[in-house]
């Protein structure tokens, strides 16, 4: 699928999902480049896949070392309709987190 960019307003209402991995990537990194922090063995964050929320997670997850839930309401991909950026956003963190050995 080629994805074109549609502006509703100043709100764009596509999401690509290697733009959206890497970013999460470039998260991952920062926080893995910092010294660990003492956290959480366990963390449950809800409205995770954006934002606060998906920072959060990032940081429990990866500065902390903690398992992770991940609550949020996005949208998968549909016909000609992108997912959501918070759904391409926690695809790219699970996939990170699997990696790195986290739950």
């Amino acid at each position: 699928m080629i994805i074109q960019p549609k502006t509703r307003g100043f709100i764009c209402t596509t999401a690509h999902p290697d733009g959206c991995a890497i970013q999460v990537q470039r998260q991952v990194e920062y926080v893995k480049g910092k010294p660990a922090v003492k956290g959480p063995r366990n963390a449950l964050v809800i409205g995770a896949s954006t934002g606060y929320g998906l920072a959060s997670r990032i940081v429990a997850a990866f500065g902390a070392g903690a398992n992770t839930i991940g609550v949020y309401f996005d949208k998968a991909a549909e016909g000609a309709r992108t997912a959501s950026a918070g759904w391409y956003n926690s695809a790219a963190f699970e996939e990170a987190a699997s990696e790195a050995g986290l739950k």
